[in-house]
């Protein structure tokens, strides 16, 4: 039975679930301990069952909570027993049958490693330790991401001390760590050789448990499978009425209104938002092109992409949608191959049409075409309109290309609507790791698209150079930019601005977020609110003290969002990370990649990002604005929050910091190395 919300043992799913296989695990008939005794440990192999469509051969069993007591837990354990595996960042629970010493659980007492050898730093050890007294529980989590598709063995020593000071006392069926889970014996043999190195003995060992982490990039390596085996797609600029050209010499265009589709009833569109043309001035910017291509749609009608087991290839979907992007052609006189060109990605609640302009002039001053498009769920919804004026001609009016829809049927279209599940459905846990792994294979298709060939004048040669193709992207474009890096090795060299992971903890951190969550978790049926207007989760960042007397509620929330991020790995770029350098998919070449962030970033939290750099062993190719040594000198309103600073050329104050930033990006996308451009901005010493 599930406990109330005010219980502090925290959701029942877990520990049923350790204490099932604990059964399996410790020895009949012990009697009175002279010492504590580890007796359950999660996440363990005992958990999964064999399945041969699986990548990693096996698929999660979790035990379920009475769905009439609590159907969203219900919903979220039957979600989870569809993956391949536990979560590359899983949320360890040791539990034992009497107190213990936190301060004796430390790198060398309970840790991680891999079983077979992977080139990263091992053992992983734990931290972010959080004690439930009344259950005897300790929660962690690995100090950096795992690998997918992988055996993990979670080790817990006798080192740790009990309440009294004693060591933990070992059981012999602790040190059976294959049983009840299928493995070989060979894994057993690695994995302990992968301990020796601790120089741990057999004695030393109070109880091991097997997991394999799930598969995490197979979904979009499908995707981009499915995206191979169809032609690749035309552009075609000819979203004027009538099907005529949608190419704007900048030489005659005074303005450029776009309207945001913003209701299904009553008035239609917002406001008209004009696009910041003086930053595209006609000697730096010769054309702005509105442009259409098609890609498959993998999206159900729940925003969510329908399970596949991770040994099957994805179905061919039977839905194409039409995907509008706007390309900006710089002035300087077009090579011979064609201009490169930088695909920008905008952040989240923004759009393709209002942002862009910000970096374009900077990126065409360097000789860069620039193109973007629409995240799914952005750009209001498909009715919206640009309108562009220009000397001597009449105003044209162009579809918007939104992405939007009306999800929850209130008859108005967020800024963000559709991108992610619908909160209060089953699928809510889910939220938009869908529609991030859709736009990735969106722009995987307009990848595929330059590389065929794009005429914008009509005169039978590509404008864009098919192989000089780059992609930059702030915030939320840095997030889906890290996915789209680690499975499209053709595109040269990205800058990721200001990203971090998983989205969770991001919401969590961030005051503009938080809402969010606090609408999710009254929207879970039972809710999770422990508080009156906000939570308390209690959970510690990296490095922070222990958390030993978490308040009422606040355990069931950590394992919600435990949950939560498990299923969002598929889309995480913290899991990810590995695979742009350390790891690269198929065997291929690293990517060439940079990271900017900013001190006191507080719409992504510099935690958040340091997860990324951290996974991906990234702080090399990190460069970091250190507004905390110049906000004072700044006017007011820049103070606070130097978030979008990639994007500052749009306000005169702090242009210079805008410029900066972006002459980075574009020095690094000339030579692929991080130059030192301003002194605000603290780059990592060069490799030799």
């Amino acid at each position: 039975m599930r406990r109330p919300c005010g219980s502090r043992r925290g959701v029942v799913w877990i520990p049923r679930a350790i204490l099932g296989a604990a059964l399996l695990i410790a020895p009949a008939g012990v009697g009175p301990a002279w010492a504590a005794q580890a007796i359950a440990i999660f996440p363990t192999d005992r958990l999964t069952t064999p399945d041969p469509a699986q990548l990693t051969g096996r698929r999660v069993t979790l035990l379920a909570p009475s769905c009439p007591i609590d159907p969203s837990g219900c919903d979220e354990v039957a979600l989870l027993n569809q993956l391949d595996g536990f979560s590359v960042n899983p949320r360890v629970a040791i539990t034992f049958d009497a107190p213990i010493r936190i301060e004796s659980v430390t790198r060398d007492t309970a840790f991680i490693v891999p079983v077979a050898a992977e080139g990263a730093a091992a053992p992983i050890p734990l931290g972010q330790f959080v004690w439930d007294a009344e259950g005897k529980v300790l929660y962690a989590r690995p100090e950096r991401a795992l690998l997918q598709s992988r055996v993990h063995a979670l080790v817990v020593t006798t080192r740790i001390l009990d309440g009294e000071g004693k060591r933990l006392r070992p059981a012999p069926d602790f040190l059976k760590p294959r049983d009840g889970t299928g493995h070989e014996r060979k894994v057993e043999t690695q994995m302990w050789k992968a301990i020796s190195p601790t120089g741990l003995k057999w004695a030393d060992i109070a109880g091991i448990a097997l997991f394999t982490t799930q598969s995490v990039t197979a979904d979009l390596e499908r995707m981009r499978a499915v995206l191979e085996s169809r032609a690749p797609p035309a552009v075609t600029f000819d979203l004027a009425p009538g099907g005529a050209a949608s190419v704007f010499a900048r030489d005659y265009v005074q303005t450029i209104d776009f309207r945001r589709h913003v209701a299904t009833t009553g008035m239609l569109l917002g406001d008209p938002v004009p696009l910041a043309l003086n930053l595209l001035p006609p000697a730096e910017v010769r054309a702005i092109a509105f442009g259409r291509y098609r890609s498959p749609s993998f999206l159900s009608a729940d925003r969510h992409i329908l399970p596949v087991p991770t040994r099957r290839p994805f179905p061919q979907p039977p839905v194409e949608e039409e995907i509008h992007l706007t390309l900006f052609l710089p002035a300087s006189e077009r090579p011979a191959g064609g201009w490169p060109v930088a695909i920008f990605g905008h952040g989240f609640g923004n759009d393709r049409h209002v942002v862009p302009p910000a970096i374009v002039g900077t990126l065409a001053r360097a000789g860069f075409a620039t193109i973007a498009i629409n995240v799914v769920g952005h750009g209001g919804g498909h009715d919206g309109t640009v309108t562009v004026t220009r000397m001597g001609a009449p105003p044209v009016t162009l579809p918007s290309g939104g992405r939007g829809v009306d999800l929850n049927e209130d008859e108005q279209i967020g800024p963000t609507e559709g991108v992610g599940t619908r909160i209060g459905s089953p699928f809510q846990p889910i939220g938009p790791t869908g529609g991030l792994k859709q736009t990735v294979a969106d722009l995987i298709q307009l990848v595929r698209a330059i590389r065929r060939g794009i005429d914008v004048d009509g005169d039978g040669q590509p404008d864009l150079d098919r192989e000089q193709i780059y992609y930059v992207g702030q915030s939320f474009g840095g997030i889906y930019g890290t996915l789209l890096m680690a499975v499209e090795p053709r595109i040269r060299a990205g800058v990721l601005s200001v990203p971090g992971g998983p989205l969770v903890e991001i919401a969590r951190q961030a005051a503009a977020f938080r809402p969010g969550l606090i609408t999710a978790l009254q929207a879970r049926n039972p809710s999770l609110m422990n508080g009156e207007k906000d939570f308390v989760e209690a959970i510690p960042l990296p490095g922070e003290p222990a958390v030993k007397s978490p308040p009422p509620g606040a355990l069931e929330i950590q394992d919600y969002f435990d949950k939560v991020e498990w299923l969002s790995q598929t889309a995480n770029p913290v899991a990810f990370a590995p695979y742009l350098q350390q790891a690269p998919l198929g065997g291929g070449r690293p990517r060439v990649v940079m990271y900017q962030w900013a001190v006191g970033d507080k719409t992504v939290p510099n935690p958040t990002t340091e997860s990324i750099l951290r996974a991906g062993d990234l702080a090399a190719v990190a460069s970091l604005y250190r507004h905390d040594q110049v906000a004072a000198n700044l006017p007011e309103r820049f103070r606070d929050n130097p978030h979008a600073f990639l994007t500052w050329t749009f306000f005169p104050d702090v242009a210079d910091i805008g410029r900066a930033a972006q002459e980075q990006v574009v020095r690094f996308f000339l030579t692929g190395k991080i130059e030192p451009v301003d002194p605000r901005f603290e780059i990592p010493p060069a490799r030799p």
